[in-house]
């Protein structure tokens, strides 16, 4: 009972809060105008997730080949601030790009620059009332008055009696007010300061409509104000304006129902409380044509492909270059010139292609959350984790792709983040009970059974349901042996009690070495590590993994051997010089449960596996600490660095293998090492050639490097001294004439 109710407790939170998150966040900008604080904390957070969702899902609708030939981008580019001068520029310039406009035929020019300061006058010319006197002609040259320029203007934000703005506003703002019906509910703005083009531009019948945008918590532009409220007045933005020059669609607000549309003639469109639309994102730079401002001034009257561009279009002049700053973050740019913004808003209004209805959007996100919640449900109570975890990615994928290809590009913004959290959720939480309720049986497993069969058949009983069997299974692996040299002699140096505080001290660090690359925990015997490399998991470099931590052992040892130096009295002289060897050889090996029907450890077993063991001992008579087999080297892909260091016959053994020397890791071998390897394998070479006089030779050159590696070695076992004193035997009885190389060892 109390199972059922933890899990059908913790459904209900997660379906409550993504119900909740979806409501919320589907209005999040009329959250935020209400100066809420718990609210806005809440969608701080719930935005970090759902917009950049949106943000993804964004950027998959948008078309790479798209075009709009109604608007074109004339560029404030590196070109025209290299020829023309740095910005801002002299308004005298304004007047050959405007008379060349008009020659090509631009319908409206929309500037993104507040021409809020008169110039100073240098001579006779007012370059003021030269660039007022060039728009004028612009706008006097078109038929019907159809040629319009557009000039923007700033607010300000702040705590400030309405009258002061429109004391502080010109009179021709008034000519673009909107038409509004029904009780007002986009947020009045509270306007400190304005700032307006100056009086020679308006005086020429200009169209004013105001710029500035606020950024989503995130710092993305996300949505675009088309009007303001100040004290239930409507001013459109430079953008809707644009459209509705145009168009001669001039929209009117209407509030119905607590929320505010503009009544486009192609279209219904909502606005937020703080009278933005959410842009629905047409392309960036490269979707618009665009032309520099110095080539417009410096074009031929009668070249045809740049009237073939602007003619009858709606020109945006703006700023592309980088040194402008004048950039915004966006969803598909983050790095979008500020023009770029207004120019997706005017194709968007255009096309009319909004988002629908927020409650359209909301139906469409509760919808997909029910029923996904539901049938994740319904299939987890089949018991299947392989059909839970397919059902769950084929549904969130496949409501991704819906979105992307039918949601989005028909207007519906739905939630989907936290209605795929819903689902993921349900699964996560179901997922996570029975993980809970399997870990308990697996505890009892383990208790029951703990003492009688290893870790890895009680995790084998618990995923398959059944009780361990005998068999193994047959593979290519490495085995893997270490002994501590001389450790009989350990138990009669130190006590009970500190002879098993040194042997866990340094069991476990080279255990760690060991289960940290992989490799599997035979058994202990005594002082011995035995262990192997590509099972129970397979590992495809079981060898060069073997090797890697026989050379970190070694390395690991040499640092215990300082610490328990450190130490002093506390250990004897024989413990401050521990050595330890190493065996290592790869072939087929069989692995598996093996022992009786009632007890039962997972090991293996094979000759490849005594072989290995031969080569740990037999390491002692070469004077060296890691031995390895050309099996195992032939697996290596050349990753070490070693030398060749005889062909032998081990005891009990028929036929010879050849065995390695293991100096260390390529790129990571000293220059005596590399000197050692050198010297040895010529001398080697000598030797098999049976050329005794240049063996020796080299065999001694080597001997200098290998006292180099172990200086305190010196005068001890070592292979160029093994070398040195064969050598100087086959020189007196050579070896017979169908001598193969082949050392017989007399001993394990």
């Amino acid at each position: 009972m109390l199972k059922k109710l933890i899990r059908i407790s913790g459904l209900i939170s997660i379906i409550g809060i993504a119900i909740s998150s979806v409501t919320i966040f589907q209005f999040e900008k009329d959250i935020l105008s209400s100066n809420h604080p718990y609210l806005a904390r809440v969608l701080a957070y719930l935005s970090f997730f759902e917009d950049r969702f949106y943000d993804m899902r964004m950027k998959l609708t948008l078309d790479p080949n798209a075009e709009d030939p109604r608007i074109v981008l004339a560029a404030i580019d590196e070109k025209s601030l290299n020829h023309i001068g740095r910005w801002p520029w002299s308004r005298m310039v304004w007047k050959p790009i405007l008379e060349k406009m008009q020659k090509f035929g631009v319908k409206i020019i929309a500037f993104d620059s507040i021409f809020s300061e008169p110039e100073k006058i240098c001579g006779d010319s007012d370059p003021d009332t030269i660039m007022a006197g060039a728009i004028g002609d612009f706008i006097k040259s078109g038929d019907n008055n159809s040629h319009k320029v557009i000039v923007p203007y700033s607010l300000m934000p702040g705590d400030a009696p309405e009258e002061s703005f429109f004391k502080e506003i010109p009179p021709e703002l008034y000519d673009y007010v909107l038409n509004s019906k029904g009780e007002a509910v986009i947020g009045e703005q509270k306007v400190c300061s304005t700032t307006f083009p100056i009086k020679s531009l308006l005086d020429q019948g200009v169209g004013l409509g105001f710029i500035g945008a606020d950024e989503d918590l995130d710092g993305l532009f996300r949505h675009y104000p088309l009007l303001v409220n100040v004290d239930t007045t409507y001013f459109p933005s430079l953008a809707l304006l644009a459209y509705q020059h145009a168009t001669g669609d001039k929209p009117e607000l209407e509030s119905v129902g607590g929320k505010s549309y503009l009544n486009f003639h192609n279209g219904k469109l909502q606005l937020n409380m703080k009278g933005e639309v959410k842009v629905r994102w047409f392309g960036g730079i490269n979707t618009y044509a665009t032309i520099g401002l110095y080539d417009i001034m410096n074009a031929d009257e009668n070249d045809e492909k740049i009237k073939k561009l602007l003619d009858g279009k709606i020109v945006l002049i703006g700023s592309t270059a980088f040194a402008a700053h004048d950039l915004r973050h966006t969803p598909i740019d983050p790095k979008m010139p500020g023009v770029l913004f207004h120019m997706n808003v005017i194709s968007m209004l255009l096309d009319g292609k909004y988002y629908k209805d927020s409650d359209i959007s909301l139906y469409w996100s509760w919808g997909i959350l029910a029923i996904g919640t539901l049938l994740m449900i319904c299939i987890s109570l089949v018991g299947n984790a392989i059909l839970d975890v397919g059902f769950m990615l084929a549904f969130c994928i496949g409501m991704f792709y819906f979105d992307v290809y039918y949601l989005l590009p028909n207007g519906y913004q739905i939630t989907l983040f936290f209605a795929l959290f819903a689902v993921f959720g349900t699964y996560f939480w179901n997922t996570l009970i029975n993980f809970y309720l399997a870990n308990k049986d697996k505890k009892f497993l383990k208790n029951a059974f703990g003492s009688y069969i290893s870790p890895e058949l009680i995790d084998e009983m618990h995923r398959s349901g059944k009780p361990p069997k005998l068999g193994g299974a047959v593979g290519v692996l490495t085995a893997y042996f270490t002994d501590i040299q001389s450790f009989s002699t350990f138990s009669e140096k130190l006590s009970a009690p500190r002879l098993v505080e040194l042997l866990n001290e340094y069991l476990t660090v080279m255990t760690d070495i060991l289960l940290e690359h992989k490799g599997t925990l035979d058994k202990y015997e005594g002082d011995a590590i035995v262990s192997f490399f590509g099972a129970p998991l397979p590992l495809p470099d079981h060898a060069i993994q073997a090797c890697q931590v026989a050379l970190k052992m070694q390395a690991a040892l040499g640092d215990l051997r300082k610490k328990w130096t450190a130490e002093g009295d506390k250990w004897p002289e024989i413990v401050h010089k521990m050595r330890m060897r190493i065996g290592i050889n790869s072939g087929e090996i069989v692995t598996g449960n093996m022992g009786s029907r009632s007890r039962m450890n997972y090991t293996m077993m094979g000759d490849s596996v005594n072989l290995a063991a031969r080569l740990e001992a037999a390491a002692k008579q070469y004077g060296i600490f890691i031995q390895l087999s050309h099996f195992t080297k032939a697996l290596t892909e050349d990753r070490f660095i070693m030398r060749e260091l005889d062909t032998i016959k081990v005891v009990g053994k028929s036929e010879p293998v050849t065995t390695f020397d293991l100096l260390g890791e390529k790129g990571n071998t000293s220059e005596d090492l590399l000197k050692l390897q050198e010297f040895f394998q010529q001398g080697l070479t000598h030797y098999k050639q049976q050329e005794w006089d240049s063996a020796i030779k080299n065999f001694e050159a080597a001997l200098e490097y290998e006292h180099k590696r172990y200086p305190e070695l010196k005068g001890k076992t070592n292979p160029s001294l093994i070398y040195i004193e064969r050598c100087k035997e086959f020189k007196t009885n050579p070896p017979p004439a169908n001598w193969d190389g082949v050392y017989a060892l007399t001993e394990k």
